[in-house]
């Protein structure tokens, strides 16, 4: 059984006479951008936690180009969409040409400038859009027996406006779409609002080289890439594993002997094996995490890194 558009009804004191409830969504405080493959299957619609973990492993999907991403908590909505588009006869007849545009406009706060520079890096994409409201109703697009997202005219995050002394500084997006994706082909699931909220998207990790790199060995720091945050305190032992981590050189893989951790700088501890026949002193090294399943198996949960170039 699907619960892919099951509206399901509270009990409610009162005979009105109505049989049946419909779905009015309330406020939309997050959502998704996801590729236009992404699609919730009927088998992971078969149940509330079917749909929650076809969500998050999207979420930390290895590739990219296969992962959605989620838009920060909402604050408030302006809601500047057309009206219905009417052409006027001579005689003062007037008669519908289409529906209007949603053109829709979310500000948040959490994750201010940092946030607002990744979304922005969506603008000239070709991403579609998932919502979920304050009931945790996760809506998008019906197509046959599976819930995708809704095909955007536009996204676009602005740049933000300052703080004013009255108002703080403004982080909006807006989105642009037919109204027919979520009116007449409006697809829905109901999930707990609490956990939709709580999914992130995964961090960047940052390097920076911490002294010149010698014969082999070279010692990198690694730090989150929004608040700076030095991940050796938090992640220490479990980064200090050469499976976390890709080493290339002109594109071919080195091999790490051993990655360490260096409590003299709070860094870490590269040996690279000056055997392998792609091992060559001049460099230059390209080095990186290893994908974000494998940072996950090794204790560190939702982060990929930032390729560094080692000179």
């Amino acid at each position: 059984m699907s619960i892919l558009n099951n509206i399901v009804c509270s009990a409610a004191g009162g005979n009105t006479g109505i049989a049946d409830c419909s779905l009015t969504l309330k406020n939309v405080v997050g959502g998704f951008l996801v590729p236009a493959s992404f699609e919730l299957t009927e088998a992971q619609l078969a149940s509330k936690d079917a749909a929650l973990a076809a969500i998050l492993a999207a979420v930390n999907n290895d590739n990219p180009a296969l992962r959605i991403y989620p838009l920060p908590e909402t604050v408030t909505m302006t809601d500047n969409s057309e009206d219905v588009v009417l052409q006027t006869f001579g005689f003062g007849a007037q008669v519908p040409v289409r529906d209007g545009k949603y053109n829709l406009t979310f500000q948040y706060t959490k994750g201010g400038n940092c946030i607002n520079n990744a979304l922005q890096k969506f603008n000239s994409g070709n991403y579609r859009y998932i919502g979920f409201d304050a009931a945790g109703v996760l809506f998008g697009t019906k197509v046959g027996t599976s819930l995708k997202g809704i095909p955007l005219d536009y996204f676009y995050a602005a740049p933000f406006k300052f703080n004013d002394g009255a108002n703080v500084a403004l982080f909006a997006y807006r989105l642009s779409f037919n109204p027919a994706y979520i009116n007449s082909g409006l697809g829905f699931i109901s999930l707990n609002v609490a956990d939709l909220m709580a999914i992130n998207g995964l961090q960047n990790i940052v390097f920076s080289l911490v002294a010149p790199r010698a014969a082999g060995v070279f010692r990198l720091r690694a730090t989150t890439g929004c608040a700076g945050t030095d991940l050796y305190s938090i992640y220490g032992d479990e980064l200090a594993d050469d499976t976390n981590f890709v080493v290339t050189r002109l594109g071919n893989a080195v091999t790490i002997t051993s990655v360490a951790k260096d409590a003299n700088t709070g860094s870490f501890l590269f040996t690279l094996d000056t055997t392998d026949p792609d091992y060559n002193a001049a460099g230059p090294f390209v080095v990186n995490t290893a994908a974000p399943s494998v940072l996950a198996g090794n204790g560190v949960e939702g982060y990929e890194g930032i390729a560094v170039t080692v000179a």
